[in-house]
This record gives C-alpha cells, sequence and structure tokens, in this order.
C-alpha cells in the first residue's frame, strides 16, 4: 500500500463500537425480585430459628449466681425440649409439640415461663422431676428421694432474706406426673396452691380460681368476724375472690386476691391468722377449686412436671414458692454464653465492662450427685 492510499485511508470515518446498549427494565425487575427472595428467604430461616430452635435470654436477677450472673446474655435451645408446632401457642392453650431430643433432667437449667401471675421467661436449674420427692432440711440439705443433692460448684447459701421456716425446712413434697389423679380438696394450703398454679399451667386460656370456706366446731362460719392486721373482716367479705378492707394502722386499702397469691407462705399466713382468732375452738379453712365454672372434684395430670431452685439458694423465688413447673411452659434448655456485660461498672469505662472470659462458655448440667471434677469449670 503506497503512501497516498494510507493517508486516504485515514481519513475515511472508521466504524464506531456499538455502545453498550441499556439493560431492560424486565432485567431491573428481575433483579429486584430476586434481591426480595434471596432477603425473605434468609429472614424466613432466621423467623424458623428463633421459633423453633433457638432462643436469646439475658439474666436480669441473681437467683442462679454464681453459674450465671446478671448482665449474662445466653442462648437456649427449644427443639431439646421439643418446640411447639404452632409458635407461642402456650398462651392459647395448644399443646402439640415437636418430637423431644430428651426430656428434662435433673441438673439441667432451663428456660420457661413464669406459672404466676408475671409473665416472664424465668431460668432456674431443676433439681427433681415426675414422681420424685424433695425435701429441704435446715435450708442447706437439699434431699431428692432420700439422696443428699450437693450445691452445683458455683452456687452458694448467702444467709439472704428468704429465711422462712417453711422454706428453709421444706416438708417432703411428691412431683406429680403425667396420669396422676389429684383430688384438691383434702390438700394442705401448699399442696393446694400449687395444685392451682399447675391446672393454670395446663389450661392458660381458662380461668382458675380459689376459694375458701371457714369452719368452726364443724358448722360453716364464714360470717364469722376475726381479726387481721387490726381489721375486723369475715370469709364473707370476700368479692370475686378478693379480700379489700382499710388497714387503718398502715392508713392504706389492702387488697388480698387469693386467686394472684404466688407463694403459698403469704397464703399459709392468712388463713393461720384465722384460727388464731379462735383459740381453743376446732377450726378448719377447706379450699376448693374451679375451672371455669366448674369445681374440681378431681383432677387427672396431663404433663409431667419438675421442681426449679436457683443456684444463689437463699435469693431465688422459685418452686419452693410457687409450686411445680408443668412440662406445657417448658421453653429451653440453655446452651451457652454469647455475652456478658457488667453493668455495675460505668459505660466510660468500655471495654473492660464486659466479661470477656465468659463469652462462650457452655452452660454445664449439674445433677448434684456426682462428684466434683475441679478441671469442669463453669
Amino acid at each position: 500500500m503506497s503512501l497516498e492510499q494510507s493517508l486516504e485511508q485515514a481519513k475515511e470515518p472508521q466504524p464506531q463500537p456499538p455502545s453498550a446498549a441499556k439493560p431492560p427494565k424486565s432485567n431491573e425487575k428481575a433483579g429486584i425480585l430476586r434481591f426480595f427472595r434471596e432477603m425473605g428467604s434468609a429472614l424466613a430461616m432466621a423467623l424458623i430459628a428463633i421459633v423453633y430452635v433457638i432462643q436469646a435470654f439475658q439474666i436480669p436477677t441473681g437467683s442462679m449466681e454464681d453459674s450465671l450472673l446478671v448482665g449474662d446474655f445466653l442462648l437456649g435451645l427449644k427443639f431439646v425440649y421439643g418446640a411447639p408446632i404452632v409458635p407461642f401457642s402456650q398462651e392459647l392453650g395448644i399443646k402439640r409439640r415437636f418430637p423431644a431430643v430428651t426430656k428434662p433432667k435433673p441438673g439441667d437449667v432451663v428456660i420457661f415461663r413464669y406459672p404466676g401471675t408475671d409473665k416472664k421467661d424465668y431460668i432456674k436449674r431443676m433439681v427433681a422431676g415426675p414422681g420424685d420427692v424433695i425435701e429441704i432440711i435446715g435450708n442447706t440439705t437439699l434431699v431428692v428421694n432420700g439422696a443428699n443433692i450437693k450445691l452445683p460448684p458455683r452456687g452458694k447459701y448467702t444467709g439472704g432474706n428468704r429465711a422462712d421456716p417453711r422454706i428453709t425446712n421444706f416438708a417432703p413434697l411428691y412431683i406429680p406426673a403425667k396420669g396422676d389423679i389429684l383430688t384438691p380438696d383434702t390438700m394442705p394450703v401448699r399442696e393446694f396452691l400449687f395444685f392451682k398454679n399447675l391446672v393454670h399451667q395446663e389450661n392458660p386460656t381458662k380461668k382458675v380460681r380459689m376459694h375458701f370456706d371457714l369452719y368452726i366446731d364443724g358448722e360453716l362460719a364464714n360470717n364469722a368476724v376475726f381479726n387481721f392486721n387490726d381489721v375486723r373482716v369475715s370469709l364473707q367479705d370476700l368479692q370475686n375472690g378478693k379480700l379489700t378492707f382499710r388497714n387503718e394502722m398502715m392508713r392504706r386499702t389492702e387488697v388480698f386476691d387469693f386467686n394472684r397469691f404466688d407463694d403459698w407462705t403469704t397464703l399459709d399466713y392468712f388463713l393461720e391468722t384465722i384460727r388464731k382468732n379462735f383459740p381453743g375452738r376446732d377450726v378448719s379453712v377447706r379450699n376448693t377449686l374451679f375451672l371455669g365454672d366448674a369445681r374440681v372434684d378431681s383432677y387427672a395430670v396431663q404433663f409431667d412436671n419438675y421442681f426449679m431452685i436457683g443456684d444463689n439458694r437463699d435469693n431465688s423465688l422459685d418452686s419452693r414458692y410457687w409450686g411445680y413447673l408443668n412440662r406445657n411452659f417448658v421453653k429451653a434448655k440453655a446452651f451457652i454464653l454469647y455475652f456478658s456485660f457488667d453493668s455495675s461498672k460505668p459505660l466510660w469505662q468500655l471495654p473492660m465492662n464486659i466479661r470477656w472470659d465468659r463469652v462462650g462458655k457452655l452452660i454445664r448440667d449439674w445433677d448434684g450427685v456426682q462428684e466434683r471434677n475441679e478441671r469442669v469449670k463453669f
């Protein structure tokens, strides 16, 4: 090719590469749909995990010290005990669950819905199960089926604020099992309140209420007047299970709601006060339980029951006060600590507030029978 031909060819316009075509709108829509589909799948998997697999829980009180500390954050495994098939169905009275890997065993740390008036989740250690007999002697000796149960390695007695002799010397108690037939009319106050809480847990959507009748020398005497907190009242003053009166000494109105008692010692104190008003007389208080509008003369237990105690034995509101934990209210088995924060230190000390040595620690079972192995660290 000559020089002239090369120059002429250079002057000719060269073909331009095709410009990048704009993506069609259909591709944009497909990308958006794909994003939401993937995001939805991730959210669905997370929701399934939260509902059926794992529950996050924070320790709000010192009832499990020093095994678990205030400010510990932990994960509980729901599937181990069998998660409810219908989410949040315990409150709806739907009791069907997926098959459990195992039943709660003595020594397990269990997350559960509180069986009394407080609807929060609690965490305690199970020390006795269905068919067991539990007893506490002198506050520090826990006996199950005749065997002494040792305190967990980080459990403690502090000589704290729960020194009621009815608790420190807890009389033998049988833990009901599924299929047992219970008759409340002959129960002492403690077993009667525990029974009332059991029926509530198995029938959460129905009204469960208590009724008491005063008998003096074998005769019904609900209209008999007695002295309570320096006020003259009678059981006839009960309206819908509530005894309302004016305490002039304290200058306030007090309400005793029989149906909201969680602590049997309070109820026992009230009924014992009535008996003391009639010295030398044959005084008895007969109790009745109503499920809905029907009086309960006998009751077939639907689920196994458990006895729960905090590792901080002198500072724990547990089964010694409110009774059995029913299988229907069990939620999860405590598994691992994923975070721990000491709120007693000022925030400006971050990250020193974080208990780094507790992060990732497994929550150990302790059946109380085994000898302590110094290599096992709680």
